[in-house]
């Protein structure tokens, strides 16, 4: 319990929990699990029910997020460019609440396309937590419950608050998203940071190798071309997703 509050640098050696490792395998698991709790929940339960319960998690996104500053503060933390929430997923405690309670299009398709994507992302490869903190460790749990959040809403909103995602969504969600990466960009190279990874290479072998062969250019085509590649399947599952739905629904009100 002494290490549940304490910085990476104050963590016992040996006692962070590793990559794909059973606590690890479990949270991955629990994506699926959580997913298909909130199928079932939304079938046993009002419409208005579900839109509360959409609303309320939409708050819950910016206070995870306000936990993690607060932490980080109380540590001693209170360099104000490090707490700014300029990585793709932390750019959601902005975009979900104003999509949500505005119910505009343009933000509920890129909350879809990258809320998602961000989410399953940090839960697979949690970067900065597996590895440096032990499971049991307020920054674990934070970060698996924010990213949890940043899977669940935008499915909430589909099933629920009448969002159909299309891949003709693919154009605006691009816009807001280079939008960021340039703000990012900027912070990055003024303030010698590395949100959305510009900057610094993820651990990762084969973007390493990219960096070295083809330099800065080409890892940020590799790393854009991806973001957008994931963003276009998770519209085009969507899109799918609705279509089936719709054809369920046409099906069930016929044999009525």
């Amino acid at each position: 319990m002494s290490q549940f509050f304490c910085f990476w640098d104050e963590v016992l050696p040996g006692t962070a929990y590793g990559f794909l490792s059973l606590p690890h395998i479990l949270e991955i698991l629990f994506i699926p699990l959580s997913l298909g709790l909130l199928l079932h929940w939304t079938q046993t339960h009002s419409r208005q029910a579900a839109r509360k319960l959409l609303r309320g998690l939409a708050v819950a996104v910016p206070c995870l997020e306000l936990m993690r500053i607060v932490w980080l503060f109380l540590l001693g933390e209170g360099y104000w460019v490090k707490l700014l929430p300029l990585h793709l997923c932390g750019l959601q405690v902005l975009f979900i609440p104003l999509a949500v309670f505005t119910r505009s299009e343009t933000l509920r398709s890129y909350v879809w396309a990258t809320s998602i994507l961000g989410g399953i992302t940090a839960i697979v490869y949690p970067a900065g937590i597996v590895g440096t903190y032990p499971f049991f460790h307020f920054q674990t749990f934070q970060s698996f419950a924010l990213h949890l959040l940043l899977i669940l809403v935008p499915v909430l909103m589909f099933l629920c608050d009448g969002y159909a995602p299309s891949i003709k969504q693919l154009p605006s969600v691009t816009v807001i998203l280079s939008l960021g990466a340039l703000c990012a960009f900027a912070v990055d190279w003024i303030w010698g940071q590395n949100y959305m990874f510009l900057r610094e290479v993820p651990d990762i072998g084969f973007l390493q190798e990219i960096l070295r062969f083809g330099g800065y250019p080409a890892y940020w085509l590799t790393l854009g071309s991806a973001v957008l590649a994931g963003c276009a399947l998770l519209l085009v599952w969507g899109q799918r997703w609705d279509q089936r739905r719709q054809t369920l629904l046409h099906e069930k009100k016929r044999n009525d």
